[in-house]
């Protein structure tokens, strides 16, 4: 091929033959094709027009059969018939066009290559099978590691100590985990197809209490205490937690926990710390304990002296369940409700006609406690002239009836209780001193709340554990804050002050934890308890009264104020913890204000 020749096909305005021209005339080609080639009859190239470097026909070998330098013509020439049509030819690398090759009048051939848009798409369509080819390997990459991961989830999912199940709509089971097996004894065959309720072996109520649940599961995790019980009679505690399932809203998700332990150490913890429903820790409790037990042995009169609030009926009951006359009748009477009028007649019962409404004869409280208990709670409210009978019952062990003339034997054990000092009461001349000497036998004083502030958080657990099952709400524990305002208030309640606030804040609280907000107003809004208190609380008795004592410089009324107790309390508490005045610091004085 010429220099001038070679010139023209590179600005792509070389002279095409005639006859060539009339050929991609009648294949409707522009003249300014991509690339063509004009080849002789020996298969050389003669000529070369358009964009050939592009399409690789650049740089071919004049003296060599273009069949030798183009694979996708190897063997094709000469041409057996009047044209050939080559599709989708990959001429060069991310190059794929159509070829038209067509013989000429003097045993030669064009060849035409066709990039048109169909060509184009047609390459496009092929990349996009390579990527599409790609992204499937992808993607079944991916399929393989999330089905690992899933096989890992259900694996971790299985060994879990947590039942968990999938309900569709209509409560129907479509997933059970393994722990079902290891916990109610049911598989994954004999769970999945079935109703939730008729796989889960609740007891009581159980089943309605979860199903208000799935029917409008919280907003915020909410576990529910049930009983269950498999067909092997195992019998244990579950808490169920119902949420959506965040691929479809009408299915339902159950976690359900296995606490029987958590309950039976916390049942175990609480026995350790009580004794006959009388919650506490502290020596001045377990000194409670101990001294209740000793009376409990003998069947001496036992006075119970405390605040308030601080469980003197409680402390009653468990001398009268743990001494030998446990199973005869404790009869407990409130001294404090009785009326002047009526007293006499209540306690020890009259006869027919002894007064205006008197129209049968009557037993009273100490007749029908025969063989058992008697307990006379505020004896220190008894009027003058009850206390007489009282005592004569102590002393002869018999009643005589408002109107009757004869006694009755009565076998009878007395205990009493009082929130004041009945020292102070006999000097006043409303109690007789012969009857505090014979109700006083043995006596036993209770600690206020004040006192024993490390008991709170025991008591609060289980005033929780009451008022969940009384409301019904899911209430788990108290807050920090809210514990600390409990720890710092001064009580003047006690227990039973303790025992109200928190049910009152079970009633308000929204949600699984007691917060501060959720408090009575009394105690939200009362000045912090001293602080100097909260040292007292790991102090022994005598060390916390000789504190005091050294904080009011020696004065014992002020040592009272700041114990919290009456002042009669702290002399009977310092003899009894033996404390003289050369027990005080050096500088300080014995001073009774």
């Amino acid at each position: 091929m010429s220099h001038e020749a070679k010139s023209q096909a590179e600005d792509g305005t070389s002279s095409i033959p005639p006859y060539v021209a009339d050929k991609l005339n009648a294949l409707c080609i522009d003249r300014r094709s991509p690339a063509f080639l004009h080849i002789d009859e020996t298969g050389a190239v003669v000529e070369e027009g358009g964009d050939c470097g592009k399409y690789g026909f650049g740089g071919l070998q004049p003296d060599s059969p273009v069949g030798h330098q183009l694979d996708y013509l190897e063997g094709i020439l000469p041409l057996d018939g009047d044209q050939l049509f080559l599709p989708l030819v990959h001429v060069v690398r991310d190059v794929y066009a159509d070829i038209h090759l067509f013989p000429g009048p003097a045993g030669d051939w064009v060849l035409y290559l066709d990039a048109t848009p169909d060509a184009r798409r047609a390459f496009q369509v092929q990349q996009n099978t390579n990527e599409l080819s790609l992204l499937r390997r992808d993607q079944t990459k991916m399929l393989a590691r999330t089905q690992q991961s899933h096989a890992d989830l259900l694996s971790i999912l299985n060994q879990l100590e947590v039942i968990t199940a999938i309900i569709d709509e209509h409560g129907f089971i479509e997933f059970w985990s393994d722990s079902g097996v290891r916990l109610l004894s049911v598989d994954d065959t004999a769970a999945k197809g079935r109703r939730w309720d008729e796989v889960l072996p609740l007891v009581d109520d159980g089943k309605a209490r979860i199903d208000k649940l799935i029917q409008d599961p919280p907003t915020t995790p909410k576990r529910v205490p049930v009983r269950a019980q498999t067909r092997h009679g195992r019998q244990f505690l579950l808490e169920i937690d119902v949420r959506n399932d965040p691929r479809e809203p009408g299915k339902r998700i159950l976690y359900m926990y296995d606490t029987s332990e958590v309950y039976d150490l916390r049942q175990l913890l609480q026995e350790k710390a009580s004794f006959e429903n009388i919650v506490g820790k502290t020596d001045q409790v377990t000194h409670v304990f101990q001294l209740i037990s000793d009376v409990a042995k003998v069947d001496a009169t036992v006075l119970i002296e405390g605040e308030t609030g601080t469980g003197k009926e409680l402390v009653a009951r468990a001398i009268h369940n743990t001494s030998s006359r446990r199973d005869m009748p404790l009869i407990v009477v409130n001294s404090a409700g009785l009326s002047d009028t009526l007293i006499d007649s209540q306690l020890f019962g009259h006869k027919k006609g002894a007064f205006t409404d008197a129209s049968a004869d009557q037993e009273g409280f100490f007749e029908a406690a025969e063989g058992g208990t008697i307990f006379l709670d505020e004896i220190g409210d008894v009027p003058m002239n009850t206390q007489t009978r009282i005592l004569r019952a102590l002393e002869q062990k018999e009643v005589v009836r408002i109107g009757d003339t004869h006694s009755r034997k009565v076998d009878v054990r007395i205990l009493a209780a009082t929130n004041k000092d009945l020292d102070t009461e006999v000097k006043s001349g409303n109690f007789r001193l012969d009857l505090l000497y014979r109700l006083r036998v043995a006596r036993i004083q209770l600690p206020t709340l004040r006192e024993r502030i490390d008991d709170i958080p025991l008591l609060v657990d289980v005033f929780i554990d009451q008022a969940r099952a009384a409301t019904g709400n899911n209430i788990e524990q108290i807050d920090q804050n809210a514990m600390h305002m409990l720890v710092n208030y001064a009580w003047p309640g006690n227990v039973r002050e303790l025992k109200n606030a928190i049910s009152s804040a079970a009633i308000h609280c929204k949600g699984p934890v007691i917060r501060e907000k959720d408090l009575p107003p009394e105690i939200t809004g009362a000045p912090e308890h001293p602080t100097m208190r909260r040292d007292y609380q790991v102090q022994s008795e005598r060390e916390r009264i000789l504190k005091a004592l050294e904080t009011a410089k020696g004065k014992r009324g002020e040592a009272a104020k700041i114990l919290g107790i009456g002042r009669a309390t702290l002399y009977r508490r310092m003899k009894a913890c033996m404390i003289n005045p050369s027990d005080l610091p050096k500088g300080a004085n014995w001073l009774s204000g």
